[in-house]
């Protein structure tokens, strides 16, 4: 389906861009939320008549985006978190707890517009992307740590790391960088990959545990149906004797 965007959105386009996309993502979305038309005659004659309007509406938006972004770009974001001893935490941080952060210090960043690499379940630095809106992007680090003191020694070590890397790349040959470089997006991806593999057991061992569950009640109701034909035998053998008793204890009287 076209329609004709009402504000600008990351990977369709921006304002007053016709785009096609699909059917069920206008209609369920786009147009209900009020941020696309439909791209027939009607609706684009409508569109210049509001297109001013529109314009300056999405230009004040990305006014208090940048200032936003102005406010929080130099920040140090830290997070105070219980974790075991090898640094995994008891939870998570997630984008509504880096929301509820920033509304603390009456700055309103919505969960939706924060974006995590990958999901934060230890100790450490994080890069986090904050996209308030389609052209205006910050990129901000998270200090995650067990305690003040320990993020400040974090803090330490990562600005003592990128000394150490500075001075190592003005050494380093352009393969060498390359190479430095290539190494660090495959970590990165691997870190992406074993996230998805871990939430992936977690989701296995749920459907094994209820396999399980489900083979013991069958096995439970084997076992008792076993013991039941049991009684049932033993209680026929014994009906069996009483009537050969009886038909033995006739004959000899009739002798």
């Amino acid at each position: 389906m076209e329609v004709i965007l009402l504000e600008s959105l990351d990977k369709l386009g921006t304002v007053g861009d016709i785009v096609n996309v699909k059917n069920g993502f206008a209609r369920n979305f786009l147009i209900p939320q009020k941020k696309a038309l439909r791209a027939n005659k009607e609706n684009k004659d409508y569109y210049q008549k509001i297109k001013n309007e529109l314009l300056e509406k999405n230009k004040k938006i990305i006014n208090d985006a940048n200032d936003i972004v102005s406010k929080i770009s130099d920040k140090e974001i830290i997070f105070i978190r219980n974790a075991s001893d090898n640094g995994q935490l008891y939870g998570s941080v997630t984008p509504k707890d880096i929301s509820n952060y920033f509304r603390e210090k009456k700055i309103d960043i919505k969960p939706s517009c924060i974006n995590l690499h990958s999901a934060i379940k230890k100790i450490g630095f994080f890069e986090i992307n904050i996209k308030l809106h389609a052209e205006v992007v910050c990129l901000l680090k998270l200090n995650v740590a067990t305690s003040e003191e320990n993020a400040k020694k974090q803090k330490h070590e990562l600005v003592n790391k990128k000394k150490e890397d500075l001075s190592q790349s003005k050494n380093n040959s352009p393969q060498e960088k390359e190479e430095i470089d290539l190494k660090k997006d495959s970590d990165k991806k691997e870190g992406i990959i074993q996230n998805k593999v871990d939430e992936e057991n977690k989701s296995e061992t749920k459907i094994d545990d209820k396999e399980i569950e489900k083979n013991n009640k069958v096995a439970q109701n084997v076992v008792k149906k076993k013991s039941e034909s049991k009684k049932k035998i033993s209680k026929n053998k014994e009906e069996e004797n009483l009537i050969n008793d009886s038909t033995k204890a006739t004959k000899e009287t009739e002798k």
